[in-house]
Parts: structure tokens; C-alpha cells; sequence
């Protein structure tokens, strides 16, 4: 079988965020095209953080015959420290140990490609130790520890609770030069829009469209039909804000064929259904380490 040559693009940090979502989208309606794939690195000598997180997680999920070629050896060297091609892998591993193993990146500026069994102990344990670690990395500024275990436990909780995926993904890069933290958290499960569809609720809300859902469940609408649970919704809606208002930070979300970004007074939700779809959710957040003076974390819990 003939492989389909599948260019790779040189996204640098300081490229503009969106265009790395519409590189992936590229890149990924190309590969879709067919069974077996060259991805051609020529010339790529730096991938955006949120161009790299979710390419690595649909590599090693689509179950495409997908060949990378053409890299140099510094980008290999690169590829292999955030383990891009084999991600690091938790099934039921206690707490310790995978604190054994993530301690190594305690003086790294990055968090590498790990899956995880979506386990109720799993999500737990990595929530509190990826805050470990980015808070080391970092050393960002005064309430910012906190914020990250709040942010990083809330979207753990929704994979867990309305995704039905098998395995949580998380990646982060600490962008030194910006003073920012890229931090991805992502799922291959329902979907936000087949969370509500299968619930059967909303139905008429949203009437068939996943932009629509996507509005919901950010506006704080809940897919667990029970009291205490209904003003809560996903959770995305506080960590929304704390990140964009009080942090000064941007978010975006790729779930099914609709996509969402908040930042800098922008909220925008995107159908994609036509060009792109994305099996399952994924969250990315730009984090940024130097905190504005006015910023309390506790203003924006719920």
C-alpha cells in the first residue's frame, strides 16, 4: 500500500495560538484520508505545545498506520523526552508509584505525553502530583499553586464523571521566555455533545448540534441528572474563569466536530463538523506563571 505523505508544519511558541489548532485540524483531515501514513518533518525545527499534545494523543489513539520521517536529531531528541511516540502509561498503579516515576521531571520544564486509567485513584493521584511538579518547574507566583490544583482537579473530575473514556492524556510545557505553562488534558471517550445525548437531556437546546452543547456544558449545564449536581455542571465554567479573568491565562476546548477558545475578551465556539472531528474532549490551558497583584484564586470558587 501506497503511503500518503502528510506535511508537517513549523509552528515556533510564538505563532499565534489559533493558528496551531488550524494546522492540526489540517494534518489530521489529511491523515483521516487514509490507512497508512508518512508524516514528513522536513524542515520542522519547533512544534507549539498545543499543536504537539493533541497530535501525539491522535498518533497513539486512531489506530493509523502513521510513520514519522524527515526529523532532525534535535527534534527527535525532543520527540523522545516528552515520549511522543510511546507515551508513558499508568494502569492501577499506586500512588507511589507513579510518583517514583514522575519524579525524574521535577527539574524538567516539561510534564511528558502520560495515559492513565481513568480510575477514580488515578485521576487523584496525578491531579495533585502534575501540580507537584508544574509548581517546581515553575515557581509560580503567589496563589498560582493553589489555582493549578483547582484547575487540574476540576478537568480531571469531568473526564472522569462524563466521558466514558478508558484512558485520561495530560502534557505540559513550561514556556520559559513567555512566562507561560501550555498544559493539555484530554479524553478519547462520548464526547461532550454524546454525554448530553445519551443523558437525554438538553435535547432540544442543543437539537442535533454539537456547537451547541459545547455551549452548554461551558455556560455550566450538567449532564448528572441530580439536584446537587445541576448548577455545578462540568466544573468548566469556574475554571474558566479563574483562568481568563483572574489569571490572565486562555482556554480552549476541541470536543467532537465543535471547538471553543476563550481569551482576551474573545468567546468564541467554532463548528467543525465539516472538517474535523475529534474523538473525544480536550482541554487546553495557557497558564501564566506571573500572576496579577489583585488575583485571589478563592474569589472564583463556587
Amino acid at each position: 500500500m501506497e503511503k500518503r505523505i502528510v506535511k508537517i508544519p513549523n509552528i515556533a511558541g510564538e505563532v499565534r495560538i489559533g493558528f496551531s489548532f488550524n494546522y492540526l485540524i489540517k494534518v489530521i483531515a489529511e491523515t483521516e484520508a487514509s490507512e497508512a501514513v508518512l508524516w514528513d518533518f522536513t524542515g520542522v525545527t519547533t512544534l507549539h505545545p498545543f499543536f504537539l499534545a493533541p497530535l501525539a494523543i491522535y498518533k497513539n489513539t486512531s489506530g493509523r498506520n502513521i510513520e514519522c520521517v524527515n526529523m532532525s536529531l534535535r527534534l527527535q531528541s525532543y520527540l523522545n523526552s516528552i515520549c511522543f511516540d510511546r507515551m508513558l502509561h499508568f494502569d492501577r498503579d499506586s500512588r507511589e508509584d507513579i510518583e517514583a516515576v514522575m519524579a525524574q521531571y521535577l527539574d524538567r520544564t516539561y510534564i511528558p505525553l502520560c495515559s492513565f486509567a481513568m480510575t477514580d485513584a488515578n485521576k487523584d493521584s496525578f491531579g495533585s502530583i502534575m501540580q507537584h511538579i508544574i509548581t517546581k518547574q515553575t515557581n509560580i507566583g503567589r496563589g498560582g499553586g493553589s489555582s493549578l490544583s483547582y484547575l487540574i482537579s476540576e478537568l480531571l473530575d469531568n473526564i472522569y464523571e462524563h466521558s466514558h473514556s478508558k484512558n485520561g492524556y495530560v502534557f505540559s510545557q513550561y514556556l520559559e521566555q513567555e512566562g507561560m505553562i501550555d498544559l493539555c488534558i484530554a479524553d478519547t471517550g462520548v464526547t461532550i455533545f454524546n454525554s448530553f445525548k445519551n443523558a437525554g437531556l438538553y435535547q432540544e437546546e442543543i437539537d442535533d448540534h454539537e456547537v451547541e452543547a459545547l455551549k452548554l456544558a461551558n455556560e455550566g449545564y450538567s449532564t448528572k441528572n441530580r439536584p446537587e449536581a445541576e448548577n455545578r455542571g462540568y466544573g468548566i465554567s469556574t475554571s474558566k474563569e479563574m483562568l481568563v479573568v483572574g489569571m490572565k491565562g486562555a482556554f480552549f476546548m476541541m470536543s467532537g466536530g465543535a471547538f471553543h477558545r476563550y481569551e482576551n475578551g474573545a468567546n468564541d465556539y467554532i463548528d467543525l463538523k465539516d472538517l474535523f472531528n475529534w474523538k473525544g474532549t480536550v482541554i487546553l490551558m495557557r497558564i501564566p506563571v506571573n500572576l496579577p497583584e489583585d488575583f485571589n484564586y478563592i474569589d472564583y470558587l463556587e
